[in-house]
């Protein structure tokens, strides 16, 4: 999975990027919900017979994203995916691209209809999961998709500090909003014997 979010960065943000030079920072940008940009992606750029949405991935939510990156493939392409950015209401770019070999993108289609856990709330469940498991962060890199046949489609967060680096990930459902595993990059600190709260945020 972490190779999509390497993919995505040096090649798709990094690529397109001139189409986002007008973008507000992320301080006074505000957030896109996942479900409300796919929701306007497929209402501006309809999909050709046969096409399917593959994955979603956004960047440094507090507690959303300020765009999406959203992966499609069309099966007469099959060797050929496109990778398109939508933000504030609208589509800004797009570019189609070949897979390396043994790289893992999504391969399988997200069906809208069991996509029920918007991004927001994705991120307070993780936000109230980190305050019980004594956890700091400061932002999520979102990553959304279906990784075996047959399965729910899956949020994975990456949750990063205020310097940026990663202290976790944590997958949750994208039906249900169960927590469906966690992973810490290092041991939760010792209780604080004066009852100090410790913020996510």
């Amino acid at each position: 999975m972490k190779n999509w979010f390497i993919t995505c960065l040096t090649g798709g943000v990094l690529a397109l990027s001139c189409a986002l030079a007008a973008a507000a920072p992320p301080e006074k940008a505000v957030g896109e919900s996942a479900l409300g940009a796919l929701d306007g992606f497929l209402a501006d750029a309809p999909l050709e017979p046969g096409a399917e949405v593959l994955g979603m991935v956004g960047f440094f939510g507090q507690p959303e994203p300020v765009q999406w990156l959203i992966l499609t493939s069309h099966p007469e392409t099959p060797e050929q995916l496109r990778e398109s950015i939508y933000a504030r209401g609208r589509l800004l770019a797009e570019r189609k691209f070949r897979p390396l070999s043994g790289q893992d993108l999504p391969h399988l289609p997200l069906k809208r209809a069991v996509l029920k856990i918007d991004s927001e709330a994705a991120f307070r469940a993780v936000e109230e999961l980190a305050h019980r498991q004594k956890r700091a962060f400061d932002s999520a890199h979102f990553q959304l998709r279906v990784r075996d046949l047959g399965s729910e489609p899956v949020w994975m967060l990456h949750l990063l500090n205020r310097a940026q680096v990663s202290i976790g990930v944590v997958y949750l459902s994208a039906t249900t909003g169960e927590i469906l595993r966690e992973t810490w990059k290092s041991p939760a600190p010792a209780a604080d014997p004066g009852g100090t709260k410790i913020s996510s945020r």
